[in-house]
């Protein structure tokens, strides 16, 4: 049987119409960007090309960096948080003339330090952020014969928009994270101890969906949600552990790389000394298009404070970035 000329041609344009709208349906294609960072072993990314970060800000990708090597805080934050709260010290720098120095006195927890993300920086649909800083504890974080437990914050990547604190759900309108922190536990006779006290890092992150990210490395713990009955916060450690010892200093670096509106294509990723300790996939921070990143957070805060010593935080060569960063290139 023939068909008519009209009939074949309905048959062709349906065929078209059903091509089209599953091409509008698939995923936006994987930046090339998103690969870096991903070798086993060091990865160096934009700061390979500059000595000891010397002139890393004229880079196109980078938002802001600060080394104190003129011996002043110069990264901005809002309210000079960051600048009215450390000390710039010669006494622990890396490769360099100055460092920054933060110290947490007995009941003190510290501030949050919130650097803002400017508009230039949202030029892609899937665009990537990154914040790397060199930190070193001091041996003062040891807590004692004790051997309670000691958190404090690192850094992070935020939007903040309607959120009310941990009570606020998650749900792709409204605020999301990936951020740092760091804990400490004993006794331990791991060789890896600090006078029998273990010191760690690990990414975690608030966004919708928690509880449906994949560990593509390391493994995800899902938090009970503060309130409702949706999980809006994972952490995910690194397997195995990369125990941290005191007095020495150690590149982090954070990248979340955005979704594209309502599709669970995210990620978050989490480097120590340009080597990926743990990735996470599979991640809706947003469902709008101007639910974009608003703050670096350069967090001075302290989640356990009833300690009789003066504990003691070093940092040095801040990175923000739009790409991978990676560690410092030395001469």
């Amino acid at each position: 049987m023939k068909l008519a000329p009209n009939i074949i041609v309905l048959v062709f344009l349906s065929f078209l119409a059903l091509t089209a709208c599953k091409k509008s349906k698939s995923n936006t294609p994987l930046p090339p960007f998103y690969n870096e960072g991903l070798s086993t072993g060091i990865n160096y990314g934009i700061a390979a090309g500059y000595n000891n970060d010397v002139d890393i800000v004229s880079n196109e990708y980078v938002l802001s960096a600060d080394d104190f090597e003129n011996g002043e805080v110069n990264i901005y934050t809002e309210e000079d948080r960051y600048k009215n709260n450390v000390d710039i010290t010669a006494s622990a720098a890396l490769e360099s003339k100055y460092g920054a120095l933060h110290t947490w006195q007995e009941g003190e927890n510290g501030p949050t330090c919130r650097y803002p993300i400017p508009d230039a920086a949202h030029k892609e649909v899937r665009q990537g952020y990154f914040i790397r800083m060199y930190l070193k504890y001091d041996k003062s974080f040891h807590p004692g014969d004790g051997m309670e437990g000691v958190g404090v914050k690192g850094f992070g990547i935020y939007n903040e928009q309607g959120a009310s604190g941990l009570n606020e759900p998650c749900d792709g309108t409204n605020w999301y994270a990936a951020s740092c922190q760091f804990v400490g536990w004993g006794p331990s006779q791991k060789p890896e101890a600090n006078d029998g006290y273990l010191w760690f890092g690990h990414l975690y992150s608030y966004h919708p969906e928690a509880d449906k990210s994949v560990a593509e490395l390391g493994k995800i713990t899902v938090s009970n949600p503060e309130t409702g009955d949706k999980p809006y916060r994972f952490s995910i450690y690194g397997d195995p552990y990369l125990y941290i010892k005191f007095d020495q200093w150690y590149c982090y670096e954070i990248g979340l790389y955005l979704n594209t509106p309502g599709k669970s294509n995210g990620e978050v990723r989490f480097w120590i000394n340009g080597i990926l300790q743990s990735r996470a996939s599979n991640m809706r921070f947003r469902n709008i298009e101007d639910l974009k990143p608003q703050y670096v957070q350069l967090n001075l805060h302290r989640t356990t404070a009833n300690f009789p010593q003066t504990m003691k935080r070093f940092a040095d060569n801040i990175v923000i970035a739009t790409r991978y960063i990676g560690p410092i290139a030395e001469e």
